[in-house]
């Protein structure tokens, strides 16, 4: 019995803890001090480099393939060895990755140290009949900056502006 009425009385307080006091809300308080500076971060895009659109000229017939190649300065040795380079191309006002695939045709791009190298092809070894009028963006993303930020879609335009804040 002795028990009975101490677990209703630890119940009873344990109800009146829960309902608590009922009333009017008071005035709100001050407002807080500021709290102290957080240390220094990283800047988030500091690092990747986007270049201007580029119109694509100066193809030139090889083999079976049209080449261009686009000057990229921000392509150092340390990006061929350990970071990415994307290139999008732009239809209307909308920017995709490449490759870029139609049909039997492909732009495709390969990269080294200052320069970004277009081809542009088709599947079936026959020639294209005119080189692309394209224009293209290229974005250069050093190793350091992919490790930092491992959520970013480097492959998805609209993906890279929003993390450059560049929308």
């Amino acid at each position: 019995m002795k028990k009975l009425h101490m677990l209703l009385g630890v119940a009873l307080v344990g109800i009146s803890l829960l309902t608590g006091c009922k009333g009017d809300t008071g005035p709100a308080g001050p407002a807080g001090n500021d709290g102290n500076d957080g240390a220094p971060g990283l800047n988030g895009n500091a690092n990747v480099i986007g270049t201007n659109t580029v119109a694509v000229t100066g193809w030139a017939i090889s083999g079976t393939s049209w080449l261009a190649t686009v000057a990229v300065p921000d392509i150092t040795q340390n990006v061929v060895n350990t970071g990415l380079v994307e290139v999008y191309v732009q239809y209307g006002s909308t920017w995709f990755c490449l490759p870029d695939i139609i049909g039997i045709n492909a732009t495709t791009f390969g990269f080294s140290v200052g320069t970004v190298n277009l081809q542009n092809s088709n599947s079936d070894n026959s020639t294209p009949a005119v080189a692309p009028n394209i224009t293209v963006r290229v974005v250069v993303i050093p190793a350091n900056m992919l490790a930092a930020h491992p959520g970013v879609n480097w492959k998805n335009y609209t993906a890279i502006s929003q993390f450059m804040g560049n929308q």
